[in-house]
C-alpha cells in the first residue's frame, strides 16, 4: 500500500473484516464494545535537536564550523541537530519524508494553512469556511469552528503575532484573536480575496482580489489608502517587502508587478511568464529575490536590484499551484502541481534537488513552513492536510508502518513475483558480411582490366615505323600520384617563380660528370 494513500483508505485496510449476520468474531463477546487496534503515530519533537545543540555550543567556541558528521546509523538519529545547524548544508534541511495525514473533517479541499507564531499548532481553512486547528508535534486534531459563510482563501497572522486576519470568497476580511475569537468583519473587495500580507509594523496590509486591484489598508481602521490598478486579469496574489514600503503581485495577465505601498505607485514590471501567475514571495532573508510560480509549469526567480530574471526552473511538466521560500535556508524553496506533486530545490541551481511524485492526489493549494523550519504542512484538494519532516538516518518508520499495513490487509508482506510470459520464437536473422574494400575479410574483387596504348618505339619516327604495345594499368595515374602538403618529398616553388631544380649525377669515383 502507497504510504501517501487518503485518510478513508488507509481505515478501510487497517479494518478487521466483519462478520455475517448471526456470527460472532472469535474472542469476542456478545454485546460488547469491539476495540480497534491502534494505529501507530508519528511523533516530531524539536527539543532533542534544541539539547544536543546546545551541548555542541558550549564544548566549541564556532558550532557552525565544528558540526559533528551524521552516519547512516540509527544511533545518528540522537545527535541530530536544529535545521539552523545545517545552513551549510541545504540538503538536510529538505522536509520530503512523511509524518502524518490530517483529512478535513467535512470532506472540502484546504486552501489555505499557517503556523502559529511560537510554532505548537497548525491551523487550516477550507473550501467550507471552517478552521481547522492541529498539534504541532503529534499532528493531532485540536478543535474546529466555523469562520466563514463562504470558502476562505487566505490566513496569516500579523508579524507581532497578536492577531489572525482571514480572506473568503465574498470580499470579507475578518480579524481573529489567538483563541480564534472574532473581532471585526468587514468587506474590503466585491469579488473574492486571493491573499492578505502584512507590512513590517504591522500598522498596514495589503490585499490581492480577483477585481483586478491591489488594495492598502489601514490595518486600526480597516480604511482603504491606495488602490493599485494596473494589471490586465485577476491578481492570485501579493506579498510586502520584509523591510521596506515595497510590494509584489501577480495577476492572471502573466506580469510581476512592483509598486511602493507609500505612493501606490508602480515600480516596475517583471516580464517572463506566459501564463496565470499563483504565487509571488519575497526571499525573507535577503529581500533581493521574487519568487514566482505560475501555470506555465515554470518558476522563476527575479532580482528586485537588476529588474531582471535571474534563473528559471522547470521539472514539474504540469502547472504549478504553489510556492514557499524556507524560513531559514536562503536559496532551498519548495513547489506544487495541479497533480499533486512536490519538488524542492536550490537557487544556485536548475536542477531538483528532491521531489515527491504523488504527495497528494489534487492539486496543492497551500504551502506552510514551521518557523524553525523542521516540519513542512500542505494542503490540497484531496480535503488533506499533510505533514512532512526531515529525513532521519537509520529511521524504520516506514518499513514498521508498511509491514503493519500489509499484515492487516492479509498480505503478510509477500507480493507474487510477475509470471514470465512465453515470447514466440523466431527465426534467427543471418545478414550478409558487410565487408570495407581494401581490409580483407571478404571475397576478393576481380583486378580491374588493362588498357593497351599505343607507345613508338626508341629510334622510330614518321609513317610505317614499328610500335611498341605495354599494357597499362586503369588505376595507373592515382598510384602515381604525388599527395598535396607539406610532407618531405614535395618541394615547394619560391614566390618568384618556378625554378628547375639542377640534377647532378655522380661517377663511379665521386666525380661528376
Amino acid at each position: 500500500m502507497a504510504l501517501y494513500t487518503s485518510y478513508y483508505a488507509r481505515q478501510l485496510a487497517l479494518r478487521p473484516e466483519t462478520a455475517g449476520e448471526g456470527d460472532t468474531i472469535a474472542g469476542q463477546v456478545e454485546g460488547e464494545k469491539r476495540e480497534q487496534k491502534s494505529v501507530l503515530r508519528r511523533t516530531v519533537d524539536l527539543n532533542g535537536s534544541l539539547l544536543e545543540w546546545k551541548e555542541v555550543s558550549r564544548l566549541v567556541d564556532r558550532p557552525m564550523q565544528h558540526i559533528p558528521q551524521l552516519r547512516g546509523t540509527g544511533v545518528s538519529r540522537l545527535h541530530m541537530l536544529p535545521p539552523w545547524a545545517y545552513i551549510h548544508l541545504p540538503a538536510s534541511n529538505v522536509a520530503s519524508t512523511f509524518a502524518s495525514i490530517a483529512p478535513s473533517k467535512t470532506r472540502s479541499s484546504v486552501n489555505a494553512s499557517v503556523w502559529t507564531p511560537d510554532g505548537r499548532r497548525c491551523l487550516t481553512a477550507t473550501q467550507a469556511g471552517e478552521f481547522c486547528m492541529w498539534g504541532g508535534q503529534t499532528f493531532q486534531f485540536e478543535t474546529i469552528i466555523q469562520a466563514h459563510e463562504t470558502p476562505i482563501r487566505t490566513i496569516v497572522f500579523t508579524r507581532n503575532g497578536n492577531f489572525l486576519v482571514s480572506g473568503d470568497d465574498a470580499g470579507h476580511v475578518r480579524y481573529w484573536k489567538t483563541n480564534l475569537e472574532l473581532v471585526k468583519s468587514t468587506q474590503v473587495h466585491k469579488e473574492s480575496v486571493r491573499q492578505v500580507s502584512f507590512s513590517r509594523t504591522d500598522l498596514k496590509f495589503a490585499t490581492a482580489s480577483d477585481d483586478s486591484t491591489v488594495r492598502v489598508w489601514d490595518f486600526a481602521r480597516v480604511t482603504s489608502e491606495h488602490v493599485l490598478a494596473g494589471h490586465g486579469g485577476d491578481v492570485k496574489t501579493v506579498d510586502w517587502h520584509p523591510q521596506s514600503s515595497l510590494l509584489v503581485s501577480g495577476s492572471k495577465d502573466g506580469l510581476v508587478k512592483v509598486w511602493c505601498a507609500r505612493s501606490g505607485a508602480s515600480v516596475a514590471t517583471m516580464h517572463g511568464h506566459k501564463g496565470t501567475i499563483t504565487t509571488t514571495k519575497w526571499n525573507e532573508m535577503n529581500g533581493n529575490w521574487i519568487l514566482s510560480a505560475s501555470r506555465d509549469q515554470t518558476c522563476r526567480i527575479y532580482d528586485i536590484r537588476m529588474q531582471a530574471e535571474l534563473a528559471t526552473y522547470v521539472g514539474h511538466g504540469t502547472d504549478l499551484t504553489q510556492a514557499a521560500w524556507h524560513p531559514l535556508q536562503e536559496d532551498l524553496f519548495v513547489s506544487g502541481g495541479h497533480d499533486g506533486s512536490m519538488a524542492f530545490w536550490l537557487a544556485g541551481r536548475q536542477t531538483m534537488l528532491d521531489k515527491v511524485p504523488m504527495a497528494h492526489e489534487g492539486s496543492i493549494w497551500t504551502f506552510a513552513w514551521n518557523p524553525s523550519g523542521h516540519v513542512l504542512t500542505t494542503g490540497a484538494a484531496d480535503a488533506c492536510t499533510k505533514f512532512w519532516c526531515r529525513c532521519r538516518p537509520g529511521d524504520p518508520f516506514f518499513e514498521q508502518q508498511q509491514a503493519a499495513q500489509m499484515e492487516e490487509i492479509g498480505m503478510e508482506g509477500v507480493v507474487e513475483p510477475p509470471r514470465p510470459v512465453a515470447q514466440p520464437i523466431r527465426a534467427p536473422v543471418v545478414h550478409a558480411p558487410q565487408v570495407i574494400p581494401g581490409l580483407g575479410g571478404g571475397p576478393v574483387p576481380p583486378p580491374p582490366p588493362a588498357v593497351k596504348l599505343m607507345i613508338p618505339a626508341r629510334g622510330a619516327r614518321g609513317a610505317g615505323t614499328a610500335v611498341r604495345r605495354v599494357a597499362v594499368p586503369r588505376d595507373a595515374h592515382r598510384a602515381a600520384a604525388v599527395p598535396l602538403g607539406r610532407g618531405r618529398g614535395t618541394h615547394v616553388p619560391p614566390r618568384g617563380g618556378v625554378q628547375k631544380k639542377k640534377r647532378v649525377v655522380r661517377g663511379r669515383r665521386g666525380t661528376a660528370r
